[in-house]
């Protein structure tokens, strides 16, 4: 087995934003499996927000992030671990920041011609015009939430009216996305490897935080039902947009497929990782426990700095 280069690692979790709950979750889940494993690790809880005054000090010499949301996957935790001098999972802060800002990633999408769903960016004063420009029904999302946290559909303007006081009260810019029928999927990317390919069949209109994390509200097909060809062309897209994004290690694609195409919607830089959570499903899919998933992600990490490391080294001695 390959040694871990790691003495003490950290398992980032909790936080302050609105995903808190799902991430004590997550980090407690991976906290346990790197024990069972026989790895050095303690949890670290990031209650208070102040990230550089709870992380200065502690004897970590890894950082595995389960921050989800705010603070933990727009770049903040990660340019905090940088100044601190503590690598990590995951990716780096710029990238991380355009991934979490849906419209950012959007425009990413385009300019290097991802296939992705038509879509306005709103604010109070002009929204009515611009979402004429796109076929109802459409999807309202802030673009800096995760767990779809307040993301609704609306069918016409006047649906639209109803929502939208709300939520310009808590969002002075808000995405309008075109709704594009089809199965939805969702793609695993393991280091450079996509991972299986899982539908999600929810019992709502849509897959809202309510289907995400209600047992029994959302049925999951692993792998897909879809052809291979099909399975092969989601995979690719997936790879794709986490390359186009500036991504590494690991993240998790959703996509549409309608007509053949898929259409990619976002990507999660740090998604879930309960024992119920699609990561961990589509890993199990190729016959990888959830502990091996966990410690599979640390081999990537420690193999991309070992790179790294020699990659500066050359650098250094270049004549």
């Amino acid at each position: 087995m390959e040694t871990l280069p790691f003495e003490r690692i950290g398992v980032l979790m909790g936080g302050i934003s609105r995903e808190r709950e799902v991430s004590l979750r997550s980090g407690k889940a991976v906290l346990e499996a790197l024990l069972a494993a026989g790895l050095n690790a303690e949890g670290i809880d990031l209650a208070d927000g102040d990230f550089e005054g709870a992380l200065r000090g502690r004897e970590i010499d890894f950082a595995f992030i389960a921050l989800h949301g705010a603070g933990g996957e727009d770049g903040t935790i990660q340019a905090v671990l940088e100044k601190l001098g503590v690598p990590y999972l995951g990716t780096r802060p710029a990238s991380s920041r355009k991934a979490f800002d849906k419209i950012e990633s959007k425009k990413v999408f385009e300019k290097t011609r991802v296939p992705t769903p038509a879509f306005e960016i709103l604010t109070s004063a002009d929204w009515r015009e611009r979402l004429e420009k796109l076929r109802f029904p459409v999807f309202i999302k802030p673009p800096c939430e995760g767990s779809s946290i307040d993301v609704c559909q609306v069918r016409d303007l006047s649906d639209a009216e109803r929502g939208f006081t709300l939520l310009f009260e808590k969002y002075p810019v808000l995405m309008a996305e075109a709704k594009i029928t089809g199965p939805e999927l969702t793609v695993s990317i393991l280091g450079e490897r996509p991972l299986p390919v899982i539908e999600i069949r929810p019992k709502r209109d849509f897959y809202d935080y309510t289907a995400k994390y209600t047992k029994g509200m959302t049925e999951y097909l692993v792998p897909a039902p879809i052809t291979s060809e099909e399975t092969r062309n989601v995979q690719r897209a997936a790879l794709f947009a986490h390359r186009a994004l500036g991504l590494r290690d690991f993240s998790r694609v959703d996509v549409i497929l309608s007509g053949g195409i898929p259409f990619v919607l976002e990507v999660n830089t740090i998604p879930g990782f309960t024992e119920t959570s699609l990561f961990p499903k589509a890993a199990g899919a190729v016959g990888m426990g959830f502990g091996d998933l966990c410690v599979e992600l640390l081999r990537i990490a420690a193999r991309r700095l070992k790179n790294e490391t020699a990659q500066e080294k050359d650098a250094l001695h270049f004549s």
